[in-house]
């Protein structure tokens, strides 16, 4: 449980999830889809996953690891990594977002399904953190269509009164 995550690791983390949150909050506060924004989540999510990888592989690298640095686990440490940033390159940011979900999706299935030898600790904290990720990027998806539609709308409604 959290209970037993030492406590740099549980508020680093919890603070490493600050701008995934902080994106779609200020969307909603302002009431106003930003698509810098949604692509600024989108990025920092593609470093999270790139993160995520690069833990793998500081874990496969000692010799005294339970896991090896073999092609298994380091390809599991860099396929996230590689979609996460392909997730940049789609002129939609709904389609990134998408991609990112995917990889750290991905991503989250190997820490937890893969490497048995990490601490429980860890692993709740991985589905806690990736939840709270794709959350966020879903919320950020959901308001792009609703908000958008809105804006469209008023524009639309100013339009035909002027």
């Amino acid at each position: 449980s959290l209970k037993d995550c030492p406590k740099p690791a549980l508020y680093l983390s919890l603070g490493g999830l600050i701008p995934f949150v902080a994106v779609p909050l200020a969307m909603v506060l302002q009431g106003t889809y930003c698509p810098e924004l949604a692509f600024a989540q989108v990025a920092y999510g593609a470093v999270t996953a790139s993160f995520l990888g690069g833990m793998r592989w500081g874990f496969a690298l000692p010799e005294n690891s339970p896991a090896k640095p073999d092609w298994l686990n380091l390809a599991n440490g860099t396929v996230p990594a590689l979609l996460a940033c392909q997730a940049l390159l789609f002129k939609d940011v709904t389609q990134g977002a998408v991609m990112l979900m995917l990889a750290l999706g991905i991503s989250l299935h190997y820490d937890i399904s893969l490497l048995p030898t990490y601490p429980r600790w860890f692993k709740v904290l991985r589905v806690v953190g990736t939840t709270v990720m794709l959350l966020s990027l879903l919320a950020t998806v959901a308001l792009k269509a609703f908000l958008e539609g809105a804006q469209s709308d008023d524009r639309k409604m100013w339009q035909n009164t002027n």
